[in-house]
């Protein structure tokens, strides 16, 4: 119960913070924290009871990940109707049954044999192992959990600071903008993903916002005669935008390239664990038996033929969109699985992942007959699917990597983290309409000027929309495509000189279709770790803990400021 009472708050937490930063942040070492210290209260806990609540905990964190970056899409598509209950619960089910399942049979190569890091996974064990770390780590988080709540509702609620600060004017003919947002969250996620994943992400800012729309502001002189800002921000947000999603389709073709070869190993895994399945196991190597999975993944493809059916009215159409569902989630998942088990659970590229199916979606269908009304509307409601499976795959297999390091028994944390899943799906839809309702999506028509900039649900419609009623500016997304090869030719060939600097073009991708305050911010918070010497500590710190209370405080108090709108509050207050 524990569990599943932190799986819904953390879910509801992230879903805000997602929508406002367009990244997610790992829920594991908070639950890991927060567990601990309700179960010494309540008696008493082992390592494994904790590690089972961190499980399911923070199991609603991927469901809601998966779910803001691409339900929304539907209202920038303004099919705000279909964000039905039945339908947003059913595909969440769906989407985290299949993401949490299917890894099982990725859990022995990627974990066992690959030996791959998982961050949050091994920090999480080590978090509980300790008997004192619990006590000792609680003070940072919430006093990090404090600072960003006592901000947050300065800005919200009193009006007392602003959300950002910047400005823009014309220069040499040229429109030029920066921007610094104040948000105690994003000093914390620079913090937690690090110098080189922060200087990627400012990066992709920088060529957006002091390259490519300068630059672009000469080719359209109309705008001249518009503010500085507001053409900076058309310009942002009908051009520039698509350098990141040019960017996040390469970035994903050569991840499933340089993936072949585990996934493969993968496959092979799961073929043993058949041939001895019938002899005694160790309880640290019992998994789901694999015909209970297969009846699972089953149930959900049929769930997915009906829904698909009775949106499209082609039950032939249904038919080839659900098997193709199936075989796309898996290898997105191993993807996701593998990527995550690198970079970490708040660095999982799910919405690469989740683009590049998108895409082979709309075009799949748009080859099946769906028209530029029906056609977005299905392909978002697949994509939503394999993005929430993505999601809960990274999400799941660093919850294995905790129990690997404790000893526990995988079945039991596997049976956990679809228990949390299930749970959190049948939230998601009203948290989903509450944050929709009270902020608004930026770049909707009268959407206000603290409206959430849902950046991944904004590309994912301009991407379905594109395919079907064309005025994709593919010019972009080629350019955006090219720069994301050269950084990986780059990193590849960092990576064969065994150095310590990486390029992945995955966070460029982010910085090119985030605002610049977002970025900057970000790149604050990395720098103050560095400065501080971070790099080099344990990733239990009580850096990274207080970093954790910022993103939790912050996000968490969003979700409050949110209800207060829904009540009918005017905020902010003065």
């Amino acid at each position: 119960m524990l569990g599943l009472l932190l799986a819904v708050i953390l879910g509801a937490a992230n879903a805000y913070l997602g929508l406002y930063a367009g990244m997610t942040v790992s829920a594991s070492i908070p639950a890991a924290v927060i567990s601990m210290g309700v179960l010494r209260i309540l008696g008493g806990a082992t390592q494994l009871e904790n590690n089972v609540v961190q499980t399911i905990a923070s199991a609603g964190e991927a469901v809601a990940a998966g779910a803001i970056f691409t339900f929304p899409a539907l209202v920038i598509l303004g099919r705000s109707g279909d964000l039905s209950y039945r339908d947003v619960t059913l595909l969440c089910a769906v989407g985290s049954t299949l993401g949490s399942l299917l890894i099982i049979m990725l859990r022995r190569a990627y974990i066992v044999e690959e030996r791959l890091p998982y961050p949050e996974g091994k920090a999480c064990a080590e978090v509980i192992r300790s008997g004192t770390a619990g006590r000792t780590a609680a003070r940072p988080l919430l006093t990090g959990g404090a600072i960003a709540a006592v901000i947050k509702l300065a800005q919200g609620v009193g009006g007392l600071l602003p959300d950002a600060i910047g400005g823009a004017r014309w220069l040499v003919g040229m429109t030029w903008a920066g921007s610094l947002d104040l948000s105690a969250a994003l000093a914390g996620i620079g913090y937690i993903v690090g110098i080189q994943i922060a200087a990627m992400v400012l990066a992709g800012g920088a060529i957006a916002w002091l390259v490519a729309v300068p630059i672009l502001s000469l080719m359209y002189p109309e705008l001249r005669h518009e503010p500085a800002a507001s053409a900076a921000a058309q310009l942002w947000r009908t051009q520039v935008r698509f350098l990141g999603v040019g960017a996040m389709l390469t970035g994903g073709l050569t991840t499933l390239w340089r993936m072949r070869r585990p996934i493969i190993r993968a496959l092979g895994d799961v073929r043993r664990a058949e041939l001895i399945a019938d002899e005694a196991r160790a309880r640290e190597e019992t998994d789901i038996p694999t015909a209970q999975v297969a009846i699972a993944v089953a149930l959900c493809v049929l769930l997915m033929f009906a829904l698909y059916g009775r949106v499209s009215g082609s039950w032939a159409m249904a038919l080839v969109l659900a098997g193709s569902l199936a075989a796309i989630a898996f290898f997105a998942t191993a993807v996701a699985g593998y990527l995550t088990g690198l970079v970490g659970a708040s660095n999982n590229p799910v919405s690469g992942v989740t683009l590049i199916v998108l895409l082979a979606i709309a075009l799949l269908l748009k080859a099946l007959g769906a028209g530029a009304v029906l056609g977005p509307r299905i392909a978002i409601l697949a994509g939503a699917v394999v993005c929430v499976a993505a999601a809960m795959a990274g999400d799941s297999l660093h919850d294995l990597a905790t129990g690997f390091h404790l000893g526990a028994t995988p079945r039991a944390l596997e049976y956990g983290v679809l228990i949390g899943a299930l749970v959190s799906a049948l939230v998601v839809a009203p948290i989903l309409k509450v944050l929709i309702a009270s902020y608004g999506i930026a770049g909707m028509p009268h959407a206000p000027a603290r409206a959430l900039a849902a950046p991944q649900a904004f590309l994912m419609a301009q991407v379905v929309r594109g395919v079907f009623a064309g005025g994709l500016p593919w010019t972009m997304v080629g350019i955006g495509a090219i720069v994301a090869l050269v950084l990986h030719l780059i990193d590849v060939r960092l990576e064969g000189g065994a150095s310590g600097w990486r390029t992945p073009p995955m966070p460029l991708a982010i910085g090119l279709y985030l605002p610049l305050g977002l970025s900057v911010a970000i790149a604050l918070g990395a720098l103050m770790r560095a400065a501080i010497g971070g790099r080099q500590r344990s990733e239990t710190d009580t850096g990274l803990l207080f970093s954790a209370g910022l993103v939790a405080g912050e996000a968490l108090t969003g979700i409050l400021i949110a209800a207060l709108v829904t009540a009918g509050v005017k905020l902010p207050l003065l």
